[in-house]
């Protein structure tokens, strides 16, 4: 699978994973900023923004992860730190858990560890909500009407907050309308059958950061995740910023994730970094 990816500035390797239904510009502001220290390697999955659509009649997490692991070894890119957001972030799991010996450090910014985690989620995901209703649906529907559906439920369940600002909001709308209407659930089956992953297979220092605003179930993984994790997780959470809260608030966002970088060895810079997560909390992190 051909993937379109940017490369920007140059250093220690950085690979961006956006979420679902969105593309790589969902790190636009993150490319600008990290490119003045790192090489920055910012992907398209299939079936996303200028990256065909496959014949695969469905994907799962693993179909973006081996992408992802092919384009690193054309690049020649033995190792990296990865970024994920929301279907990204269940990416770059994957790639850690199978690929330890190619990860650097992860971060993941709103992420969920399985569509199954506690029964609940295991009664919804199998009787109300299974995976041939949404095969179904997702079978009636064309872009523009998914679109639709997804924003009123979302907006809905969750609320306004949820979704970002109205510049995050217009991104994300913008972004969706331009996935096929034959890759609509493809997509979704990748996330519908997403399941707990071994993040004990490597010795990779993870960071965990959700936006204030986003949906309690991704707090409750992401407290999963960091307590399953252990010493070598840290969590974080940005004030006033919902889902895509590196697209919500990209000053704090960026600020924080440059200071973790440094902390855990994985930023070669030539100076010394000042530390600006007093600067980050003073703007609302908690």
């Amino acid at each position: 699978m051909k993937l379109h990816y940017s490369i920007s500035g140059v250093g220690e390797p950085i690979l961006l994973i956006h979420g679902a239904y969105v593309n790589s510009d969902i790190w636009h502001y993150q490319q600008v900023y990290f490119k003045k220290h790192f090489k920055v390697i910012n992907v398209d999955l299939r079936g996303h923004g200028q990256t065909p659509a496959s014949e695969l009649p469905e994907y799962s997490v693993g179909t973006f992860g081996e992408d992802l692991v092919h384009l690193m070894d054309e690049l020649h890119l033995k190792k990296t730190t990865i970024f994920g957001l929301s279907l990204g972030a269940m990416v770059a799991q994957y790639m850690a858990a199978n690929y330890p010996s190619r990860v650097n450090g992860i971060v993941l910014v709103g992420a969920t560890a399985s569509l199954r985690l506690n029964l609940l989620e295991r009664v919804v995901t199998t009787f109300i909500f299974p995976k041939w209703v949404a095969m179904k649906l997702f079978s009636r529907l064309g872009t523009r009407e998914f679109m639709k559906i997804s924003f009123a439920l979302t907006w809905f369940m969750l609320g306004n907050k949820w979704l970002g600002n109205n510049q995050t909001r217009e991104k994300i709308r913008g972004a969706i309308i331009q996935v096929p209407r034959e890759e609509l659930k493809k997509i979704y089956n990748a996330i519908h059958s997403f399941r707990k992953q071994n993040l004990d297979s490597g010795d990779y220092p993870v960071l965990l950061i959700n936006g204030e605003n986003d949906s309690p179930v991704i707090h409750r993984h992401t407290r999963y995740l960091n307590k399953k994790i252990g010493a070598r997780a840290s969590q974080l959470e940005i004030k006033t910023a919902g889902h895509a809260c590196n697209h919500d608030q990209p000053l704090i966002f960026n600020q924080l994730v440059f200071d973790w970088l440094v902390d855990n060895n994985l930023a070669q810079v030539n100076y010394s970094c000042e530390k600006t997560k007093e600067t980050a909390i003073s703007l609302g992190v908690g």
